[in-house]
């Protein structure tokens, strides 16, 4: 028996309803939508009325738990020979190219593809027990999930995929990591994804971030997390550009030595640190020798006899700090909520790989 404890807010409210009425607003499934679909396709397996119906169920319902565990596209799924890519042992799934990678299914599932996989008629099948017509398997997903009050475009293998990537990233899965579980390395694989349900993962991404940097310093917060758009190769340096999840570009310069040992690439998730020391303060844009140029509002200022410590709310809604010499700045009769632009090196662009 599925038992739920049933809580109430300090407002005496449901908070299990509370949940679900954000869930069924959700642009995407929550886990808590995840959680339910999936015990519904094992009732709906388990209700077939004849043994034929049975076999077709479970031939789809681990096609379920491929996409929504194994965040496998439906194409892959439906092309697996699974007694050859599951092993059933390790709970790994090889999945072949064009985006060949190796996907570890959660023990909780794994009971499910251990029963399917051991039918007499999935023996018999062998490399074809899970072909269907993709048609046909997308009506299928659409009907399962509609007694839940799911709509049909968060019901589908694309969005369950999908919400599979977002689920992990919401458990603080690193994004790179969660680009290769999904097999994502075209960028417009990977731009579907960060588009998908209105940019949700940029936004998780985004937060994961700030959290991490409540632990650091005032000046080491200047993290920018974004994608390696453009790579210059030169005979002693490499420049590379970053364009983050709220589409500021930045230029990075390297020696090329460090950048060969650091195997960065294009398309490549990376977080930007500027140096707080290197960047230059002017009330408006200019045009010089440095190439990166942000702009945005004075969110906070502290002065002090040397040195002055300023916090830039970036159009964005980012936040860019720096350190400056107090007399310097005083020429600059900076307030706050006043228009000013940050100038910084390509040098003062550290890369990390996420």
């Amino acid at each position: 028996m599925f038992r739920v404890n049933v809580r109430k807010d300090h407002y005496g409210r449901d908070t299990q309803n509370l949940s679900d009425q954000r869930s069924m607003h959700s642009n995407h499934l929550t886990r808590e939508k995840l959680e339910q679909l999936t015990l519904r396709w094992e009732a709906w397996e388990a209700e077939a009325k004849t043994p034929a119906r049975r076999i077709v169920r479970s031939r789809l319902h681990l096609l379920f738990l491929l996409i929504r565990y194994g965040g496998l596209r439906l194409g892959e799924a439906i092309g697996l020979d699974a007694h050859a890519a599951i092993d059933t042992v390790t709970c790994m799934v090889h999945v072949p190219d064009p985006n060949a990678r190796d996907v570890l299914l959660p023990i909780s599932c794994m009971k499910h593809v251990r029963r399917i996989l051991s039918l007499p008629e999935a023996e018999l099948a062998g490399s074809e027990f899970l072909r269907f017509d993709q048609g046909f398997v997308r009506k299928k997903f659409y009907a399962v999930a509609r007694p839940l009050g799911i709509d049909s475009s968060l019901a589908g293998p694309r969005a369950i995929r999908y919400s599979r990537g977002l689920e992990l990233l919401e458990l603080h899965v690193p994004l790179n990591l969660v680009q290769k579980f999904l097999g994502q390395q075209k960028p417009s694989q990977i731009s579907a994804f960060l588009e998908f349900a209105g940019g949700e993962a940029k936004r998780i991404v985004r937060a994961n971030v700030a959290t991490r940097n409540k632990a650091v310093t005032e000046t080491d917060r200047n993290s920018f997390l974004g994608i390696i758009t453009d790579i210059t190769m030169g005979m002693r340096a490499v420049s590379v550009e970053i364009t983050t999840f709220s589409d500021l570009k930045l230029i990075s310069l390297f020696p090329i030595k460090q950048f060969m040992r650091m195997e960065a690439r294009e398309n490549q998730v990376v977080t930007a640190i500027i140096d707080p020391d290197q960047i230059t303060l002017a009330a408006e844009k200019l045009t010089c020798s440095l190439n990166n140029c942000v702009c945005g509002l004075v969110q906070s200022l502290h002065q002090e006899k040397v040195e002055s410590f300023v916090c830039i709310e970036l159009s964005d809604g980012t936040t860019l700090c720096t350190v400056q010499e107090t007399t310097a700045i005083e020429k600059l009769k900076l307030r706050e909520q006043k228009p000013i632009c940050a100038l910084f090196p390509s040098r003062a662009v550290r890369l990390c790989l996420d």
